[in-house]
């Protein structure tokens, strides 16, 4: 499927604000509103947009602190016929703080981004992965560019 300048347009308008009506949306990006509402289903059928969610302030739901926890395997990366990945990305994904964790190339094997309510809290994180990977964090202690929606202009 082609993405076309309407089509960019559409992401843009969406990602700025989901909840907006077909009829704005469609004047925002110069279409009626059913076709601005068949561009964005059509988006979605095609695996484009994936999803709507809600930003919540972390802070205001007793998470204030925010880590960077970069995971090294250990030195015996195979137990049986599991990798030490294969165990952190299973240990990782019943952690709810994880908020995202990759498997990355370099000296770590993955980077993961959590939110915590304590030091306390940032311990038991780092507990449950330790059999597994040695760690380095980094508490975040403010955000200079916050999490924003991937560009959506492409080179035709």
């Amino acid at each position: 499927m082609g993405i076309d300048v309407i089509d960019q347009a559409i992401l843009k308008e969406l990602q700025v604000d989901g909840r907006v009506s077909w009829r704005e949306l469609g004047e925002r990006v110069g279409l009626s509103a059913p076709a601005a509402r068949d561009r964005v289903k059509a988006l979605e059928r095609d695996g484009v947009i994936t999803g709507y969610q809600v930003q919540v302030d972390p802070a205001k739901i007793g998470l204030p602190i925010r880590a960077i926890i970069r995971l090294s395997e250990t030195v015996n990366a195979w137990s049986g016929d599991r990798s030490t990945a294969t165990r952190v990305d299973d240990v990782v994904a019943d952690l709810p703080e994880v908020l995202e964790c990759h498997r990355v190339t370099g000296a770590e094997s993955h980077v993961m981004r959590v939110l915590v309510a304590s030091t306390g809290h940032l311990e038991e994180v780092l507990e449950a992965v330790w059999p597994f990977a040695g760690t380095v964090t980094n508490i975040v202690t403010s955000t200079s560019v916050p999490r924003r929606p991937p560009p959506v202009t492409f080179a035709p």
